[in-house]
């Protein structure tokens, strides 16, 4: 259960993925076999919560996962137990603690070229 919720969190976060690097994923993330993580895509495809989607444009074709669309925050939030807007907040945080971090270095700069 826990490696389904990961799955559709990576999903939720990246968008869409080629399915083998979702396998390596998993199989790096939860040191399960590939085919353990093909059977755990496998039956959320089954249970509706992700689709496969086939670019047949590319030599040779390649098999992409995405979610199922559409999802408001209260199904990804269901899906993945995770409250989104907490995770906005904290990716907000981070921005603004960069953006911090580059204004000094810049004030720091400039004072420096002052002297």
């Amino acid at each position: 259960m826990k490696v389904e919720k990961e799955v559709v969190s990576y999903l939720v976060k990246y968008g869409n993925t080629r399915e083998t690097d979702l396998i390596n994923y998993g199989v790096h993330r939860f040191s399960r076999s590939a085919e353990d993580v093909k059977k755990v895509v496998d039956r959320l495809v089954v249970m509706g919560k992700i689709h496969r989607i086939i670019h047949d444009k590319l030599e040779p074709p390649e098999v992409y996962v995405s979610l199922k669309e559409p999802f408001d925050s209260d199904v990804l939030k269901a899906l993945i137990e995770v409250d989104l807007s907490e995770v906005a907040e904290k990716d907000a945080l981070k921005i603004l603690e960069e953006a911090a971090a580059i204004a000094e270095k810049r004030i720091r700069d400039m004072e420096s070229r002052e002297l």
